[in-house]
């Protein structure tokens, strides 16, 4: 079977029930596994893929709350939010000085979904935290299931 053909197969099965497992019996923003799923993939695939989504997926969550519970000590306001939205912006990216911490999209992406699950959706940090890393995980899985089912092609002989 084709590389590609066996991607868009995978993916389409494992979405289907990641969708039916996350707004069903999870209870989890599917579209939060959604995202860390096209990170894993950005960020190159395989292992190394899969260790720098949910590394800096969740170094974002981790930056969003810092910066929104800063934000209610500090008693709210837009100007007060602008400046610490600002400095999670500049962590995230001085971060990528660490190796693991690299993928930089990744982080601003985990702090984007954070931010729209706990207060677009009132949703919980924790159920972002798991709805990324599944979906890192089945990112992972979708790369692996494509690769068995494409055949190696037959050196002639």
């Amino acid at each position: 079977m084709d590389a590609l053909v066996a991607l868009g197969l995978s993916i389409g099965i494992l979405i289907a029930g990641w969708t039916y497992v996350a707004l069903g019996p999870g209870a989890l923003p599917v579209w939060a596994g959604i995202v860390a799923w096209g990170c894993f993939f950005a960020a190159g695939g395989k292992v190394q893929g899969l260790t720098k989504t949910i590394v800096s997926n969740l170094s974002g969550v981790l930056w969003a709350f810092l910066a929104l519970t800063a934000w209610n000590r500090f008693g709210g306001g837009v100007p007060v939010l602008s400046v610490l939205v600002g400095l999670a912006a500049l962590f995230m990216v001085l971060q990528a000085k660490i190796p693991t911490l690299g993928f930089i999209p990744g982080a601003f992406l985990g702090a984007a979904t954070a931010v729209s699950v706990v207060v677009g959706a009132n949703g919980t940090w924790g159920k972002t935290i798991v709805a990324m890393v599944a979906g890192a995980v089945l990112g992972y899985l979708s790369e692996m299931l494509a690769g068995a089912l494409t055949k190696p092609k037959r050196a002639a002989a």
